[in-house]
């Protein structure tokens, strides 16, 4: 599997853990309240996978040497990009501070936690799309082949940093997310 393969696969397991937001979302506003554990599992996967493992492979990899393969040319794509990961990160932090809330039943927090969700269900959406249909097409047609592979070993390197099991383990916790929501 090459690089860009890696990452559109990943690209696929947060559009699962995307879904299963949207169904909460669904749930709560049809009266249904998925249980804390749903959004404790939900930020684990948006912190731990999404961003320290998946994003991280874009931002200082493969963003860097798309940067440097065309001279400025696509800087400031790419700068927006990486201020949609920062947009991601700043509405995961505000849905996670309101979980407590939505535990204990507070209307207020679970109105705050439905529409930071949204918003960060509609800004991955978005963003996931440009990278699969604009960024990725372009490293394939532009990176070599030792570029290619250097960015492949790059990301063994993140697989070993984050344990060999990075994958499949958040893979376990978006099952797991839509288990509880089945079930509830």
């Amino acid at each position: 599997m090459n690089a860009i393969e890696t990452l559109s696969n990943e690209h696929g397991l947060i559009r699962q853990y995307l879904d299963n937001l949207a169904m909460a979302i669904e749930r709560i506003e049809e009266g249904q309240r998925p249980p804390r554990e749903f959004f404790d599992k939900a930020a684990e996967f948006a912190r731990s996978f999404a961003d320290k493992f998946h994003h991280f492979k874009e931002e200082h990899v493969l963003f860097t040497l798309l940067a440097q393969k065309h001279s400025g040319e696509i800087d400031a794509q790419l700068e927006t990009l990486r201020h949609q990961h920062e947009r991601g990160r700043s509405l995961v932090a505000a849905w996670a501070r309101a979980i407590d809330g939505y535990a204990e039943g507070d209307p207020q927090k679970t109105d705050e936690l439905l529409e930071n969700l949204a918003a960060h269900i509609a800004l991955l959406r978005r963003h996931i799309h440009t990278e699969d249909h604009v960024f990725y097409p372009l490293a394939k047609k532009t990176l070599t082949d030792e570029e290619f592979a250097a960015l492949e070993q790059e990301f063994e390197t993140e697989r070993q940093r984050h344990g060999e099991r990075t994958f499949e383990q958040s893979h376990k916790l978006v099952v797991d997310m839509g288990s509880l929501l089945v079930h509830m």
